[in-house]
């Protein structure tokens, strides 16, 4: 089998493991399994459909194994911006709303009245 490192990209559309490793000297990279990502609506909210994506990413890993590869390391990127709340147990407490739930709708206006230097908001933020 084949060492390597995992990269997990969930975009707003879509998400992807890719594995990479060194061979003779340069960087080799595969797109191992590739997966929609599409938001639901939980009640009155825009959420991101977390148990799915978990399996996406589990089926991913487990295709590894199919195309004889053997993760030493996994890191995810996602959105930056959205989170869940886990319990001691580490169980959802809450949904996924994503940055795109109307619930945040006019929030950048309000900001501004406190802060004017958009600059100020970006450089303490990175957003």
């Amino acid at each position: 089998m084949i060492e390597c490192n995992l990269a997990i990209d969930i975009g707003a559309s879509s998400g992807r493991v890719m594995a990479g490793w060194i061979e003779s000297e340069q960087i080799q990279l595969i797109e191992v399994h590739r997966f929609a990502n599409e938001m639901i609506q939980k009640g009155n909210r825009v959420c991101w459909d977390v148990s799915y994506l978990f399996a996406e990413i589990k089926k991913g890993i487990q295709l590894c194994r199919e195309k004889g590869l053997r993760p030493t390391s996994i890191g995810v990127d996602t959105w930056a911006v959205d989170f869940v709340l886990l319990d001691e147990h580490d169980r959802l407490v809450t949904d996924a709303v994503t940055y795109r739930d109307p619930r945040t709708d006019g929030m950048m206006e309000k900001v501004f009245r406190y802060c004017r230097e958009r600059s100020i908001i970006y450089e303490r933020t990175g957003i």
